[in-house]
């Protein structure tokens, strides 16, 4: 009866244990990286498209940071993306997405910051293939639009 009974007790405390655990999961946000460092515009159109429907389906319980670099930068110029796109970042911006422009990118192409529809020197970072090896160390999701 005492095996019985302890057997019991540790099944209750490891459902209570893992109820636990689901119901801090249900708290956090998930964060998701998206890598954008292609010149095609049906990509960029596509990987915008993602964002959007990521940001639906998690009903406001997700955090999104763009990372952009080599070709990637295209989908920031004109006459080089789709002229909708330039409208999809605006839109993702406000729903709080952030875009993140590589420094090392824009030096090596010689690029200016005035030349970057939607962006601005605060969405400058040192390194895009840094910061999203960084943001994978601090858990967020990677996809590859």
């Amino acid at each position: 009866m005492r095996v019985k009974g302890v057997l019991i007790l540790l099944a209750a405390a490891f459902l209570f244990a893992a109820a636990q655990g689901r119901a801090e999961e249900a708290g956090k946000k998930v964060k998701v990286v998206y890598h954008f460092n292609s010149a095609d515009p049906k990509l960029h159109k596509a990987g915008l498209i993602n964002i959007q429907n990521h940001l639906d389906a998690e009903e406001g319980e997700v955090e999104i940071i763009a990372v952009a670099h080599g070709d990637g930068l295209t989908m920031f110029q004109e006459g080089k993306t789709e002229p909708d796109n330039f409208l999809r970042i605006r839109n993702l911006k406000k729903q709080g997405v952030k875009f993140k422009i590589c420094s090392v990118t824009m030096k090596r192409k010689k690029i200016d910051i005035s030349e970057l529809k939607e962006c601005s020197a605060g969405d400058i970072v040192k390194s895009g293939v840094a910061e999203i090896a960084r943001l994978e160390q601090k858990g967020y999701a990677y996809i590859k639009p």
